[in-house]
């Protein structure tokens, strides 16, 4: 399979794919496949498509996507801007939906410059642990996966070799 990062094309290719995709999501929350043999799948399949693809040639999800900031996330980023977090808040922040968080104003966010975090070190837990194909209990995140293939190459991809791996060629 070819990996796909032009993110235009992939932005078609996965709305294209959208049907496909939540079919796919339900056939494997009511597959018998175990869970740790798909955590393992995935993380291959994360690992290997990763390796080709450098997410700061990318930025996409820092273009499009507004991550939940927790108070320790305002803490890190307020000390390495030098500022007051009650300033860090008014001027680059929202209250998120979920209480005690916070999300940016704006997007793309506020502190990418060209396709570069330049607050990297100090960047938000969430956009740590993006695109989250690292984590255990895969199946449980599917509405998230199927969500970012369209913003994400790599979790395109992955989904894509996941579909190919479990599921083409069965019938449904």
């Amino acid at each position: 399979m070819d990996i796909e990062t032009d993110i235009s094309k992939l932005k078609v290719l996965a709305e294209k794919k959208q049907y496909e995709n939540w079919r796919f999501r339900a056939f494997m929350k009511g597959s018998d496949l175990s869970q740790a043999r798909l955590d393992r799948t995935v993380a291959n399949h994360y690992a290997a498509v990763a390796a080709t693809i450098d997410c700061c040639t990318c930025a996409n999800c820092c273009k499009v996507m507004s991550p939940h900031l927790a108070k320790r996330d305002i803490r890190r980023l307020a000390e390495v801007l030098r500022l007051p977090e009650d300033e860090l808040i008014s001027e680059y922040l929202q209250p998120g939906e979920d209480k005690g968080t916070y999300v940016s104003r704006q997007a793309p966010c506020p502190f990418l410059q060209g396709k570069l975090c330049t607050v990297y070190e100090a960047r938000p837990d969430n956009c740590r642990s993006f695109p989250n194909l690292h984590k255990r209990d895969f199946r449980s995140r599917l509405i998230q996966v199927v969500e970012n293939s369209t913003v994400c190459p790599i979790v395109y991809n992955v989904l894509e070799l996941l579909k190919l791996e479990f599921w083409r060629g069965k019938r449904h």
